[in-house]
This record gives structure tokens, sequence and C-alpha cells, in this order.
């Protein structure tokens, strides 16, 4: 007798345990002879000529999708797949799979009568830790045994395995597969029914590492009529699948991933293999990383704001040489600074790496709670014909909301931000004001949101119309990497009548450079007087200003105007210098310096 070098090393007992923890290597078994009847109606032409038997012995039979009673008939959305693999939905075995016989031919051991047996003989003897047998029972409930026969001529018997009635059952491999009646041809579908189960046989430890060469089943009792279809294992194998852990150290374009296995593992290196793709790697799959040394691993290059899934497995110096692939684990790379151009036309709310559950706070600390979202989705200006924007609902009082951007890398300089932006009440399209402690501030941040800046105001002084207004700010003086920009809505603490919706839509940060257009046109200087000045500062021509921005030499923004004013109020201002933006309604701007007294 050959002695088993693993089993030396490791205590039967504790294989079979590691094998519990680690990840399954699932294998189909393809059976060669032992099938008796076919009960799965399938091409083209009448059920009794595609089949040979019933599942029920009541004349009904399973059906494949590729069944049509002529070829004329339309195509089944139910059924047997055309191909026989049964992709299992048992949760504890996620991957694992069947191959159904030839649709064609026989498909089914089936057992009629107690004592009735037969022996399904597998094309290639596997070795297993556990073997998973697909059934079903017809016309009700019934139990079986098992005697698994391995190449060595040894077996091992399973006595009393129950098998559910086709219909209803649970711990069911596939489901809603629905039936034909073979007498008349009458499909009936169904979304939960029947059914085929996946029952579990273990392996005892001692026959774990010889190949199962067949399986003999015998009805032992029972109203119903068993059906036997197909059998998968869990491989055996000396070389045990490493178990992954979370990954950490997650940042925008890299992650930590680790693993663990067990101290019997003669590993000698490991394979890694990640994709933005969850499907399990085949066996034979080009790893992205080969022979990694050590039990862990920083993946880089990966991209912002995207889902990866990771595998590893192991490399040992034992006669199995390679593990199968671990469990699947995840993780998401966080968002990355965007460098502009970028539009967020809110088809999607509110927007990758966008936040609008943020609350409270003010606008120079940002917001201090998470949870409630505020700002959501609905048509611009509350029409559907304008697209999806994004909106706060500003009524009542002690409401404060905050729709955050993504992040920027504005370090090439050049940029503008820009938006289209409407108020209009709440029910309809018509117009609003603003109630008088309502406000809503456009800001940015260059730190990522540490620190804030106001770019624009708007209040009851200057509330929006409930017509498509354009908002743009140069970014010239800002060009940060890391920028942010937020709307902050605030219903103060008065619980005044208005009931209106603030909009924006289109938000955009592109290239501040001229157009060949905008280059040919007439360029307009801002003129103000007198400068420098006391406390009234006077603009000379405001015919086609469209508003004002006056900005401290840190290039905060003091103070915004909306509309054509000929006069601007700074009296509350501090002596120094200033400068004063005046913006177009074609979208030229204009800037000036001035001091003030």
């Amino acid at each position: 007798m050959t002695i088993n070098l693993f089993f030396r090393a490791l205590p039967a007992i504790a294989l079979l345990s590691a094998s519990a923890m680690m990840a399954q290597n699932f294998q189909k078994m393809p059976i060669t002879s032992g099938f008796t009847a076919d009960v799965i109606a399938n091409g083209v032409g009448t059920s009794s000529i595609s089949t040979t038997a019933d599942v029920d012995g009541v004349s009904f039979a399973f059906v494949a999708r590729d069944f049509k009673l002529t070829p004329t008939s339309s195509a089944l959305t139910y059924g047997i797949p055309a191909d026989g693999i049964i992709n299992s939905v048992v949760p504890s075995t996620p991957g694992l799979s069947y191959q159904l016989g030839d649709l064609s031919a026989n498909n089914s051991l089936k057992l009629i009568t107690a004592g009735d047996n037969g022996t399904l003989v597998f094309t290639t003897p596997k070795a297993a830790f556990k073997l998973y047998m697909l059934s079903t029972s017809g016309s009700g409930a019934s139990i079986v045994s098992a005697t698994v026969t391995f190449t060595d001529s040894s077996t091992q018997t399973f006595s009393d395995i129950n098998i559910s009635d086709w219909y209803g059952g649970s711990n069911f491999a596939i489901q809603g597969i629905g039936r034909i009646n073979r007498d008349n041809d009458n499909l009936e579908p169904n979304s939960t029914n029947p059914r085929l189960y996946q029952t579990v046989l273990d392996i005892d430890a001692a026959n774990q590492a010889k190949p199962i060469q067949s399986v003999t089943i015998t009805k032992s009792s029972g109203f119903g009529i068993p059906n036997i279809f197909a059998f998968s294992v869990d491989g055996y194998t000396d070389c045990i699948a490493p178990t992954t852990d979370e990954a950490t150290g997650v940042t925008a374009n890299t992650a930590q991933i680790s693993w663990t296995v067990p101290a019997s593992n003669q590993t000698t290196s490991y394979d890694i293999y990640y994709s933005t793709n969850s499907a399990v790697p085949a066996s034979n799959v080009n790893p992205n990383h080969s022979n990694v040394t050590g039990t862990s691993y920083t993946l880089s290059n990966l991209s912002p704001s995207t889902t990866y899934y990771y595998w590893v497995r192991a490399n040992c110096s034992t006669a199995t040489s390679k593990s199968a692939w671990s469990l699947a684990k995840s993780f998401t790379t966080q968002c990355g600074a965007i460098v502009p151009s970028y539009t967020n036309d809110f088809s999607s709310f509110p927007g990758l790496c966008w936040a609008n559950n943020l609350t409270g706070g003010d606008p120079t600390t940002g917001p201090s709670g998470t949870g409630f979202s505020y700002w959501g989705s609905r048509s611009f200006l509350n029409t559907s014909a304008n697209g999806p924007s994004a909106s706060m609902n500003l009524y009542s009082s002690d409401r404060t909301g905050w729709l955050k951007t993504a992040s920027f890398n504005l370090s090439a300089g050049s940029y503008k931000v820009k938006f289209k932006y409407g108020v209009t009440q709440y029910y309809n399209a018509d117009s609003s004001g603003m109630d008088s402690d309502d406000v809503v501030h456009f800001l940015v941040s260059n730190d990522g949101g540490t620190t804030w800046m106001i770019l624009q105001t708007w209040d009851t002084n200057n509330a929006p119309s409930n017509t498509s207004n354009e908002y743009t700010f140069d970014l010239a003086n800002f060009v940060s990497a890391n920028t942010v920009f937020a709307f902050y809505g605030s219903t103060g603490s008065q619980d005044e009548d208005l009931d209106y919706n603030f909009y924006v839509e289109d938000f955009t940060v592109e290239n501040a450079q001229l157009s060949t257009s905008e280059v040919n046109r007439q360029v307009k200087k801002a003129s103000v007087h007198p400068n420098p000045f006391k406390d009234i500062l006077y603009i000379s021509d405001t015919r086609d200003v469209k508003s004002v921005a006056i900005t401290d030499t840190s290039g905060r923004v003091v103070k915004t105007i909306e509309g054509s004013v000929k006069e601007l109020d700074l009296s509350r201002l501090n002596s120094g210098l200033y400068f004063v933006t005046l913006y177009f309604k074609d979208g030229s701007q204009s800037t000036v310096k001035t001091i003030k007294k």
C-alpha cells in the first residue's frame, strides 16, 4: 500500500476542517454511462419524440429552453439550459455547477419502485473532499441510498438521503424551469417550479485521496420517483487554497491585499489574479502577478472609483502543485482628482464621487453631519423636457444641506467653472422669491473640503428667476490639485411661507481659453470710479453687465451682485486693495483693481 505523505504531515480530521474553511475546488463529473431515461424535451418536435419517459409517473417531463413544437413556435424564456450546464444557486457553494447528460439521449437515472437501483459511471474519476448530487423526485418526496465506489474498489455508503418533490422543496440548485405534458405538449411555465435539488455527500478522510469511479443509487422508500441527473465534486488537493483577507490601505490607485494558508501547506509562492469582472478565473488563466513570496501584496496602477475582485492561489512543492483559486474578495478604489474638462448633467444622481447626504455646519467649516439628503434629483425648473438636475427644496426652518462635487486637479491652471441655475415654486414652474433668512451659496475648497470659500450667494436680494440662468467663474487663481466645489442651502431659523426649489444643471469645469469667436469679438473693459473710493463705487456702463464680484487679495469673494447695477455699496469692507470683476452677458469678463480708503 502506498502511504500518502500529505496525510503523514496533516491529520485527516485537520485536512477536512481546513478544506471546509478554504476555497472549494469545484469540478464537474461528466457521466459516461448509467442513465436510464430521457426526461427532458428539447429541440424541434413533439415532446413524446424527444423524450422516452416522464419525471413523475403521470406524463410530465422537463423542458429545455431550445424546445419548439414547430420551427415557427416562439422561443421559450424558461427551461433547462440548452447546454445542459446547471449553475447552482445554493449560497454555500458559489461557483458550483453541474453538467447534465446529453439532452437528446438518456439523461436521468429514474428509479420507480423501492429497491430499484442503477450505477452512474464517471468519465474521469476524481478524488474529492465532497460529492454533490443533483436530483429531484416526481409526484412526492423519496428516500435513496448512495454507494460511492473508488478506483481501488473500496466503497463508502450514504443512507437515508431525502429528495424533495420537484415542486416547493428547499436547497434547490435551480428553480422555475417549467415542464411539459408528454400526452398533449401543453407547456406549464412557472417562475419558481419545478426544481432540481443539491445534496452534499461528505467523503470520509480516509477516502479523500481516492478517485471516485462510480455511484450506485438505490431507492429506499417514499411515494415519489427519484431522478438523478448529475454529480460534481469539491476536488481533493494536497495544496490548500489561501483564505483572502479584506483589502487595506485602499487609495484611488492602490490597495494592499493579504491572505492566510494552513501551516501544513508546503507552499513555495503565490499567484494573484484581479479584475473588474467578478467571474471566477479559470485554472489556466494567466495571473496578474506570479510567484509572489510572502502573504501580502500591494496592487498598483488601479483606476479610481472602480470595484476590483481578487483571488490568490498557492504554488506547492507537493503532487497537486497548485491550489484552486481562493474565494473572491473585492474592494472599491477611492475617488481620484479629475483633470477637466468635466460635465455632470445629473442623469445619474448625484454623480460619481459626488455627495448629497451632508448636513449641518456652515460655509466656512463645512458640513457637520451625514445621513439625510436635502439635495435630490428633479427635472430642471420643474419641467420634464429640460432633463434632470440637482435640486434642493427650501421650506420650513433649520434645514441645511450640502451637495459636494468630486475632486478636481486644477494644477495646470486656466480653468473655469460654470453651471445653469434657477428657482421655481415647489409644485410648478412658476417664479418664486426666497425667504428672508434663506440662502444658497456656491463654494470652493482648495484642500479637498477642509476649509471653504464662498464664490456666490443667492438670497432674498438676488433670488434667481424661473428661467435658465448661467453662472461662470474664472478659476485663474485656483491651481490646487485637490479642489472641491459645493452647493450649500439653508432655510435659516425662521419658518416662513415660501416653498420653492433651487436647481443646478450641467455643472462644468473646463478650459478657460477663449474660443476663436470669443477672441475675435470686441473685448469689454471694466470701468469704475472713483478710484480710490470711500464707500460707494460706481460702474460707468452697466448695459451688458450680468453680475459683479468683489475679490480681496487672497482670492476670497467678499461680495457679489447679480444684474446690472450702477453703484456698489462697499461701506462694510475694510480699507485695502480689491479686484472688481464684471461678468458680461456674452460670457466675457473684465477685472480692474481698486483701492478703498
